[in-house]
């Protein structure tokens, strides 16, 4: 079942703290670059590749680590962005219980200084495409972070 979790967006703890209570924190951060067309996504899939995949930057929290500095982090390791021009959140996490884990995810979107940034191709995926929203929620496999995309998508535009 999954519910919304409104707790203050730093009062958490380290999933290994919990130990066998079975949190985990992790921020999903949807990349995104405004263009003539309008804004685009940064989709990944992957690796090993997994057909039809695809998804945003996913990274674990760590032990006392703010969730903003957890979502630069993310970015900076998976696809070796630097410095968003924006890093915005909607300040709701989705849970989803997976037997006995509840993974605990807090939405981001980072959007790129530059519209033109090279994305660094590294081990943690097998592709990455630009794409504008209406492909990019169809792409998205996962229904929590489909529901995160368009969150996150509906307060861009607002």
């Amino acid at each position: 079942m999954n519910r919304k979790f409104t707790p203050q967006m730093e009062s958490f703890r380290n999933p290994a703290e919990l130990g066998d209570m079975g949190f985990r924190h992790e921020v999903h951060v949807f990349v995104f670059r405004v263009c003539g067309g309008g804004i685009e996504y940064l989709l990944l899939q992957p690796a090993p590749q997994h057909e039809g995949v695809w998804r945003p930057v996913i990274h674990p929290v760590a032990h006392d680590e703010q969730l903003r500095h957890a979502a630069l982090r993310g970015v900076r390791t998976e696809i070796g962005l630097e410095r968003p021009f924006d890093l915005l959140t909607t300040g709701q996490a989705l849970v989803r219980d997976l037997g006995d884990l509840r993974l605990i995810e807090w939405p981001f979107a980072f959007q790129t200084r530059q519209p033109d940034s090279l994305v660094q191709r590294g081990s943690l995926f097998a592709d990455a495409q630009w794409k504008p929203f209406d492909d990019a929620v169809r792409m998205v496999t996962d229904a929590l972070d489909r529901q995160n995309l368009l969150q996150i998508h509906y307060e861009l535009v607002a």
